[in-house]
């Protein structure tokens, strides 16, 4: 169907969405404050009898009959400078185009966790972006939901990193599924780390609570005692962004830290709690710039990192190791060309990086 047609339709079936409301104005709106400490601070909102219509990337709309509620509903925009942002709520999908996509009503209480970006089919994401809001929602006491609407379970680490919460599997709900939503009661809170609608800035500075909520919620649940190696080599050949990002000579790399003692690991290989438990043991993880760093949050303190990086790549692992009390050292590869932003192919001096790991195995030492 030609999606001016479809639009059109769906406005005769749903209506227009021609009004935004504020939450704090509206009576079918209750917002609770949760605080983490006296700096940080999210809200989290309950809508009555409310709708939920997502595009599941950029633009989602929380709706009370046909207005959008501001500050809970987003609309990313990317700008020039490759910095994305919270546009203005006018600028919604809904607003223009209405809500294409028949409803489906939910018999139950909604946690919506959905987050926008790259938190569908990006590990880090997954694990700062949505994981943490339902810290939040553990802190505000409120009653367990029916329900919990996610970016999507298309990935095994999503179901497993949720089950290990305790939430089973048939109260989840695959927000690329279900794009258009109705419930009696929806609930949302804010994104857990961007803060002054500066996501680029805010992902380089996780808040240290979700560091710690991480730690409690996974690595303690992960007694059962396995071997697992002490050096790890983080080998992303397999990976889904090798085209955009890739270690040029990785097979170079990869033999030359095997000689020194390294394990070569491919994460999509392990089920989550593996990778929690493989990084807990671990003293000492080698890698190219990558979500799967993210994993150095159940590392241990003074666990040695050496994050090899382009010129581009950005500080986001440099501060997350640095936030979590561990060794950080990169390998910089100031020569080949940066594509885009973090997406750099990156090539390794065997000989710099020799020394380097000499140089960090003789630090250990001491």
């Amino acid at each position: 169907m030609i999606k001016p047609i479809k639009y059109l339709l769906f406005k005769l079936i749903y209506g227009k969405i021609n009004k935004i409301i504020l939450p704090k104005k509206d009576k079918d709106i209750f917002i609770k404050k949760v605080n983490f400490g006296k700096l940080i601070n999210y809200n989290l909102y309950k809508i009555k009898k409310g709708r939920i219509f997502s595009d599941t990337i950029n633009n989602t709309a929380y709706l009370i009959n046909n207005s959008l509620i501001k500050d809970v509903s987003f609309q990313l925009k990317l700008k020039k400078n490759l910095r994305m942002v919270n546009g203005k709520i006018n600028e919604n999908f809904v607003i223009k185009n209405g809500t294409p996509k028949f409803i489906k009503k939910v018999d139950g209480s909604v946690f919506s966790l959905l987050s926008g970006g790259a938190a569908k089919n990006n590990y880090w994401h997954w694990i700062f972006d949505v994981l943490p809001k339902i810290g939040i929602f553990q802190k505000s006491r409120e009653r367990s939901p029916d329900f919990y609407l996610l970016p999507s379970l298309k990935k095994k680490y999503q179901i497993d990193s949720l089950y290990e919460l305790n939430i089973p599997i048939k109260k989840l709900l695959d927000g690329e599924k279900y794009k258009h939503i109705k419930s009696h009661k929806i609930l949302s809170v804010d994104h857990p780390n961007v803060f002054k609608n500066n996501p680029s800035t805010s992902i380089q500075n996780i808040p240290f609570w979700i560091i710690k909520w991480l730690k409690k919620q996974y690595v303690n649940n992960n007694k059962k005692k396995t071997l697992f190696p002490k050096k790890i080599f983080i080998n992303r050949d397999e990976d889904s962004h090798t085209e955009k990002r890739k270690l040029v000579n990785n097979n170079e790399v990869k033999s030359f830290l095997e000689k020194c003692g390294f394990t070569s690991v491919t994460l999509s290989k392990y089920e989550f709690k593996k990778q929690v438990k493989l990084f807990n043991n671990a003293n000492f993880i080698v890698g190219l710039h990558g979500a799967g760093f993210a994993n150095i949050v159940f590392s241990k303190p003074k666990t040695k990192i050496l994050e090899i990086k382009s010129k581009s790549s950005g500080n986001v692992i440099t501060n997350l190791a640095k936030k979590c009390s561990m060794e950080y050292t990169s390998y910089v590869d100031r020569d080949t060309k940066s594509i885009n932003n973090q997406d750099s192919h990156t090539k390794v001096d065997i000989e710099k990086l020799k020394k380097l790991i000499f140089s960090l195995e003789q630090r250990r030492k001491h």
